[in-house]
């Protein structure tokens, strides 16, 4: 009686084991993919935030000023925790003008979106400046 509560508890343990053994293998097999909501919930964050900015023309004054350091504060008081950023503003001509990174992380994720926003300066020379925000959770 005793050897069979034995050879039992074996083919339990074996049995748990492949249980556990499959498992992982489906979970590796399927690699997750970026949720379209994701994408689209960084999206609204990146164009709500540029927009914040601009609002009152501070976007603007901000470029044309070159204050970079000011313009990366802003983001990172707007932009929730969690998701890491780079800003990178170009001219008409398609020329990069921070001469400094504006980011808060580096963009690690398989969710990372890109999203662009023409800013135009109420200065005498109306200036119109390309800027481009790319996003990211972190993981």
């Amino acid at each position: 009686m005793l050897n069979n509560r034995g050879v039992a508890r074996i083919l339990e343990a074996l049995f748990a084991v492949g249980i556990i053994f499959a498992a992982l293998t489906v979970s590796i097999t399927f690699p997750s993919y970026p949720s379209f909501s994701s994408q689209t919930n960084l999206s609204r964050i990146g164009s709500q935030a540029l927009m914040q900015i601009d609002s009152d023309g501070t976007l603007g004054g901000f470029i044309e000023e070159g204050n970079w350091t000011a313009l990366q504060q802003a983001l990172d008081v707007i932009i929730p925790t969690g998701v890491s950023f780079n800003l990178t503003v170009y001219d008409s001509n398609h020329v990069n003008l921070n001469d400094r990174l504006i980011q808060n992380s580096n963009l690690f994720g398989n969710d990372m979106v890109s999203v662009q926003y023409v800013c135009a300066c109420q200065s005498p020379s109306v200036g119109m400046f390309l800027v481009q925000l790319q996003l990211a959770n972190v993981k």
